[in-house]
């Protein structure tokens, strides 16, 4: 009888969404599932639970329809529908909010009431599956560029760094939220007669839909929180487009956004030691696919103070990849050639076919 292959899973969830992957030990993607938002400090523990069972469901039984006749016997998620966790040899967690210690212990406690016992598991911070999932090497850094910010670093050896995450308040500023602040504040000194008036002072208005910053100001003060998100998605966009065509200030708020961004990725890189090695960087995030260059160069350069020989790149592969990397490495395997090789043949036809690029500044 043939030896039953032996399948992993991984799940990258996120502020909006969770996606997760099925796939064998030879690096053949079977099956792809997506759930909810899955950050535990905006939808709560229960809900982000749910969100990650249903995105396993979903691709445990895409796995299983997937499954040839032939090779029923081998497979394990052939014999029930819809499959149960227990058909996992190991399932790589990584979300959005596991941002410090507490947060680890916590959703550590909560997956493992999730996960049958003989299933192995690990779980961590969702930048971790962007940069596995970012660089063939296994190792360099990442800079997370969506809404927020966040860095990370590992060494050849898995020496690892990572920042906080949280925002501006806490040091760490960026993302399109930053975007949006600088160009709001700027757009705001403007009006008020602070300094000379460019065009982002009317195309930040026409592209929120007000008449004038009064305007602005109520939506504001009446719920910052939705006034920012709503930005982030019109506002961001404008940003790069203006920077494009030429404006100061635009362009003087892409440079400072990619300085901080740069200075945070290369401080995680001087803590995990790869300072001075030929290190990807992993670029990863709505922001890095705006019109004009200029946030990118200004990384580019402020990484290259602390690490010279760096190297930023677009991701190889989607996040969730990573998160199934992840699991296999964690469950003993090498991923050399042979597994990117099978991956490359199946990735295209299990994750969802690409829509038009989301612009800079979405929420993904």
């Amino acid at each position: 009888m043939a030896e039953m292959t032996r399948l992993f899973a991984g799940v990258d969830g996120g502020a909006t969404k969770t996606w997760a992957v099925v796939g064998d030990e030879t690096g053949r993607l079977l099956g792809f599932g997506a759930g909810g938002p899955a950050n535990y400090h905006v939808v709560g523990m229960d809900f982000t639970m749910r969100s990650v069972t249903t995105a396993l469901s979903e691709a445990l039984s895409a796995a299983a329809r997937r499954a040839e006749p032939g090779v029923a016997a081998t497979s394990p998620v052939a014999a029930t529908s819809p499959p149960p966790l227990s058909c996992l040899a190991r399932i790589g967690f990584y979300l959005a909010g596991d941002d410090s210690k507490e947060d680890h212990i916590n959703l550590g406690a909560a997956l493992a009431a999730l996960v049958p016992a003989g299933v192995g598991y690990q779980w961590g911070n969702d930048s971790w599956a962007a940069l596995r999932g970012g660089t063939l090497k296994g190792w360099g850094a990442v800079c997370i560029g969506g809404s927020g910010t966040n860095s990370a670093a590992v060494s050849p050896e898995g020496k690892s760094a990572i920042l906080r995450g949280l925002g501006r308040d806490a040091g760490c500023p960026g993302g399109a939220s930053e975007i949006v602040r600088e160009a709001v504040y700027w757009a705001f000194r403007m009006d008020e007669g602070m300094c000379p008036k460019t065009s982002l002072h009317g195309a930040v208005l026409e592209a929120l839909g007000l008449r004038d910053y009064d305007e602005a100001v109520r939506e504001y003060m009446g719920n910052e929180l939705a006034f920012s998100y709503r930005a982030m998605g019109v506002v961001t966009p404008v940003v790069f487009r203006l920077a494009r065509e030429g404006d100061p200030t635009a362009q003087h708020v892409l440079i400072e956004v990619g300085r901080l961004m740069g200075e945070q990725t290369g401080a995680v890189m001087v803590r995990a030691g790869i300072e001075l090695l030929e290190a990807d960087v992993v670029l990863a995030g709505s922001v890095y696919r705006g019109e004009s260059p200029l946030l990118i160069d200004s990384l580019t350069t402020a990484v290259h103070r602390f690490a010279p020989k760096a190297k930023p790149v677009p991701p190889r592969y989607h996040p969730v990849v990573g998160a199934y990397l992840l699991a296999l490495e964690g469950g003993g395997l090498n991923v050399g050639p042979g597994i990117y090789a099978s991956l490359d043949e199946t990735v295209e036809g299990s994750l969802p076919a690409p829509e038009a690029p989301a612009p800079p500044g979405t929420v993904e």
